[in-house]
Order: structure tokens, then sequence, then C-alpha cells
């Protein structure tokens, strides 16, 4: 019989982590003004007693919304429910590579017959703007459509060369918040970027040995996606810089558990703030 060299990973049985990723998946939706649902937690209770793996919740969840009245109150929990669970199934995997291919992959595990299918993959088609609560209602521009990949490719080719001392000084946090901060300003996907891009940081720090604090993004992933707006808003009329300093902050209790009081960071632009950067 043959014999192969390679050992399977087996899948996480640590339930603390479990539950932290469960947290993770729930908070980020947040990130699109989404809520997760009751019923969500009875399925999330189910894993933890480890009645069933989180890949099956997946499918549990998915199928459960399947099955229900579209003009129920319950179904306007069906993105949330179904992409915290899968957020939940890809960050428990330990696989990982840095290249924009694995924005494509985990874009299309978390949003698969829940965004419209030509959304689900693949990169948006037509250039976007999106008024922000935190601009005063000023419109976000996203990089050009069609410079996507030469975008991606340039800033995961810069990031290959990147050099990170360990464990992580504040030169490094700010580095990594750069990184995140470009590719999610290229905004590959018509949607779902922010949770995209929330789980592929993750999942990179991991394979960099950096012991994450998972709690920022579990608590303030809404303030996270304010964070990066600013890190890449210009308004040269009014005087309004890109100011990186929020994200750094954020990072900065995600890697070196900071401690920074984020919800006391107020984060509209004003003249008289800027110049921190």
């Amino acid at each position: 019989m043959f014999q192969s060299e390679y050992t399977p990973l087996a899948p996480n049985q640590d339930m603390e982590k479990r539950q932290k990723y469960w947290e993770i998946g729930k908070g980020l939706q947040a990130t699109d003004g989404l809520q997760t649902s009751a019923y969500l937690e009875t399925v999330i209770a189910d894993t933890l007693a480890n009645k069933y793996n989180t890949e099956q919740a997946a499918e549990k969840v998915y199928n459960h919304y399947t099955a229900i009245d579209p003009d129920s109150a319950e179904y306007r929990h069906k993105e949330a429910d179904i992409v915290a669970a899968r957020i939940t199934v890809c960050l428990e995997r330990e696989d990982f590579k840095l290249s924009p291919i694995s924005l494509k992959v985990i874009h299309r595990e978390l949003f698969q017959d829940v965004l419209p299918f030509k959304w689900v993959g693949e990169y948006r088609t037509e250039n976007l703007s999106k008024k922000e609560p935190v601009l005063n209602d000023a419109s976000m521009v996203y990089g050009d459509f069609n410079a996507i990949p030469d975008y991606l490719r340039y800033d995961f080719d810069t990031e290959q060369n990147a050099k990170y001392n360990t464990p992580f000084q504040e030169e490094d946090v700010h580095k990594f918040a750069k990184f995140i901060s470009t590719i999610w300003q290229a905004h590959p996907f018509r949607e779902g970027n922010t949770r995209t891009i929330s789980t592929f940081a993750i999942k990179y720090l991991r394979t960099m040995g950096v012991q994450v604090d998972n709690a920022p993004f579990e608590e303030h992933s809404k303030w996270f996606r304010d964070a990066l707006v600013r890190a890449n808003h210009i308004d040269a009329q009014n005087n309004i810089r890109p100011n990186v300093s929020y994200l750094n902050k954020f990072f900065e209790n995600v890697i070196l558990g900071a401690g920074h009081n984020l919800q006391a960071l107020d984060l509209r632009p004003s003249t008289s703030r800027e110049g921190n950067n």
C-alpha cells in the first residue's frame, strides 16, 4: 500500500479559538451595517458543544435560509449569518498564501450564493463612489477598476519584499497597516471588501507568528472601516489629507495590545485636527 509522507491538517478542536472566530465573524458584519440573528446563536452554541463542526454549521445556516420565506423578518439576517459562519470556517483553517488570488478565494468563499454571481470572487467592472457618514456624507472614491490587477500586483510585490521585526515593533505595525490600507483602497470587489480584507489580514498575521488580539475586530469593526476611509480620503479644497493615525492605532491594539480607547477618537475630518499623519 502506498504510504504518503504528508499528514492532513487536523480540524480545529480548540473551542476557545472557535468561539473567538465566531465573535470575529459576527462583529465584522457591522462593517456593512448588518446584524446576525438569534438563530445563529443556537448554531454557535452547538458548534461550541462540538455537536458538529463549523463547516457543517455554515452549510446548516445556508440551508436554513433557503427554506424560509424571503419576506419574513428573519430573512433580513441571511447575509450576516451566512457570511459570519463562513468567516469562522475560513479562520479555523491553517492555510494562507500572500497573493492577490487569496483575496479572490476568500471573497468567493464568503459570498458564494449571497451576492450576485458576477460579483463573487471577481474584480469589479465599474468605478464606484460611496457617501460616508464619517466624512460628513462626502463621497469616498476608490481606485480605477481598470487598474485593479496592477494596483494589487504592485502592492503584493512590495509586501513580498517587506521585512518585519520579530516580535513586531511599532514601525512594523504601521507598515502592515499601510499595506492593508492600500489593498482596501483598490476596493477590488463590488461588495464585501472590508470583510474579505479583514479575514485576509488576520490570517496573514497568524502566518507571521503574530499573536492577534481579536477584540478590535469583534467590537470595533465599523470603526475599523471608518479608519480605512480616513486613511485614504483626500479633499484638497478643504485641506483634508489622508490620515493614517487612526488605522495605526487600531492595529497597535490588534498586534501590540496598546489599549487605545478607539471609541473616544473622533474620526470625522476637521482641518483643525489634521496634520497628525
